[in-house]
């Protein structure tokens, strides 16, 4: 059967059509995906003209459609500061006026603008209020090359050192990271046991306690609220004295579902075990745990982060042994259980997300960033006092007290304390991070700590060619250097070449060689305790079918043949002399 259909028309247009506004006016209306209202922004409030209200409104409404709330926040500060700025001006009314001139001028104006103590603004503030300006004005004259005839230029980099390490940024030690966990896990302890003893409550038929016990209490709150406690001014006056005498309605909310302070501890742990960004954790969804493609009793974390690349935006993961009680999947599990019933009652926008409570003012939905930061606060509090009863009733085992933080410095605390338990590898930091690049990397490791690793690594590096220098033969002619042996493997080899241009088969597995002499003095036996240490600690690291097939041999000849044809008062004065010995390659 035929069925009619309109061709398609894909001829270029000869003439440029003007792009057609969406919406109107200066008031730039951002909504769900469902269709809800979740951001207004009114222009008119600015102190513009009509005509620059309306264009960057328009580039507003146009340019950050897909923003998170975040960043359409950050514009409107920018535009602020900006009409700020214009208001210095009258001059500038219409869009030809947005000039190359006016922008530099802007950018003089931030550097010259005093922050609350009275100094300069820091680069990357100033950074904040140019960078979206430029990107609406650019907009505006790709969009409407008409009305604004000549397009502005920009400078490349007009705040240099915005990215440069502040030398008071302060970090978080390895013990300050450990004490921060402990008070996060005994926090997790005491909430997760509350919220299981509502639950065995709950699952307790209602017999025939007392009105003002607190399982008469806690399904009448259950019952009313269909799963969360209902807020302080739902609960009939009535039922007051109940909850006073249960505890509170603070008390109460903990049996049901999670509450702030909780969800305080949880996000902590979270945020330094996957040394992620601080906001997107906060935004981190329910389903983000994923089976391990590989190894069975390990889990898979992801998370989106809205700067992670350019065009491809990629997810962040980080892989857990759940084996262990307080690894970041088991959390995530036990948090996913107490925001269950706040879930079944979430907007449809937040409902996905994992860190849930019930605001008084905004209901339910994802802990704001103010309140998980005034709830980590308490927390520090109250694992403060917990750590002062344990120094008075322990002071022969003091722990030390929690320092003041925000959850910005885990990031960048725990890639340092990598750094340094790898000896100074970026490339575990920069896994850590989840970077593409290692430069990134090195702008959160950037510390005293990690100079002074760089500089022993360097140092130890230094050693270690001046070791294999001054170890070469004095006379440099190439008849010396052809007739000197050649090193081998804890030994030096007479004859590596069985023609002038053939090497010897066995070059590289001397050990098996027949012709093999191993004088029997300490010095030797130091090199042969040496290697055979080296290729233990491999056995250990290292697959063990790839030991067997390339190391096994040797060390069975070194173990078996070798070793002990050196006497037993030879052991001694050669482990003393293993230590200045340069340090072996590792085995991979």
């Amino acid at each position: 059967m035929r069925v009619d259909r309109r061709r398609i028309d894909r001829r270029l247009a000869d003439t440029y059509e003007e792009v057609p506004a969406i919406g109107s006016g200066a008031i730039v209306l951002f909504r769900y995906a469902s269709g809800e209202a979740t951001q207004s922004f009114d222009l008119s409030e600015l102190g513009l003209s009509r005509p620059l209200a309306s264009a960057y409104a328009e580039a507003f409404r146009r340019h950050h459609a897909s923003a998170s709330p975040g960043t359409r926040k950050q514009c409107w500060i920018a535009l602020k500061t900006f009409a700020r700025f214009l208001a210095t001006h009258d001059s500038v009314v219409e869009l030809p006026d947005l000039t190359t001139d006016l922008f530099g001028g802007y950018i003089l104006w931030l550097d010259a603008l005093p922050s609350r103590s009275e100094k300069p603004c820091a680069p990357g503030l100033r950074y904040n209020r140019y960078q979206p300006i430029k990107a609406l004005t650019e907009w505006i004259a790709r969009q409407y090359p008409k009305q604004l005839p000549v397009r502005p230029s920009f400078p490349f980099n007009p705040f240099p050192g915005r990215h440069d390490v502040s030398p008071n940024r302060h970090r978080l030690s390895g013990p300050q990271l450990k004490a921060i966990l402990r008070a996060c896990y005994e926090e997790i302890d005491a909430a997760w046991s509350l919220f299981e003893a509502g639950k065995r409550v709950l699952a307790t038929p209602d017999g025939h306690e007392d009105p003002d016990s607190l399982p008469h209490t806690l399904r009448l709150m259950n019952t009313f609220g269909g799963g969360v406690m209902p807020p302080r001014r739902a609960v009939p006056d009535h039922l007051g004295r109940r909850l006073h005498l249960c505890g509170g309605h603070d008390q109460l909310e903990k049996h049901l579902h999670a509450t702030s302070d909780c969800l305080a501890a949880f996000y902590i742990a979270l945020v330094i075990q996957t040394a992620g960004n601080a906001d997107a954790l906060r935004l981190i969804d329910r389903d983000c745990i994923e089976p391990h493609p590989l190894v069975e009793h390990r889990v898979t974390i992801d998370w989106r982060k809205g700067r992670a690349g350019h065009r491809l935006k990629r997810a962040q993961r980080r892989s857990f042994d759940r084996r262990r009680p307080y690894a970041a999947p088991n959390l995530i599990e036990k948090l996913l259980a107490m925001t269950a019933p706040l879930a079944a009652h979430a907007p449809a926008r937040e409902g996905d997300h994992l860190f849930l409570m019930r605001s008084p003012s905004h209901g339910i939905g994802v802990i704001q960033r103010t309140t998980l930061y005034t709830a980590i606060a308490r927390l520090v509090g109250r694992a403060n006092a917990r750590v002062d009863a344990w120094n008075a009733a322990h002071p022969d085992q003091p722990r030390i007290m929690l320092p003041p933080f925000n959850p910005m410095m885990f990031r960048g605390s725990v890639a340092i304390e990598h750094y340094r338990a790898s000896g100074g590898d970026v490339r575990v930091a920069q896994n850590v991070l989840n970077h593409s690049d290692a430069s990134l990397t090195d702008r959160y490791i950037r510390s005293d700590q990690a100079r002074r690793i760089q500089h022993e690594t360097i140092a130890r590096l230094q050693g270690l060619m001046l070791a294999w220098i001054q170890s070469v033969p004095t006379d440099p002619s190439p008849a010396a250097i052809e007739n000197e042996p050649a090193e081998a493997f804890g030994h030096r080899c007479l004859k590596p070449f069985t023609e002038p241009d053939r090497r010897c088969p066995s070059f590289g597995g001397c050990l098996a060689c027949p012709g093999l002499i191993v004088p029997i003095d300490a010095a030797h036996l130091a090199r042969v305790l040496s290697a055979i240490e080296q290729l233990h600690n491999a056995r250990a690291q290292v697959d063990p079918r790839r030991w067997a097939m390339l190391y096994k041999p040797s060390h069975d000849l070194l173990v078996s043949e070798i070793l002990p044809d050196f006497p037993a008062e030879l052991h001694v004065p050669a482990r003393a002399m293993m230590a200045g010995l340069p340090p072996l390659p590792a085995l991979e």
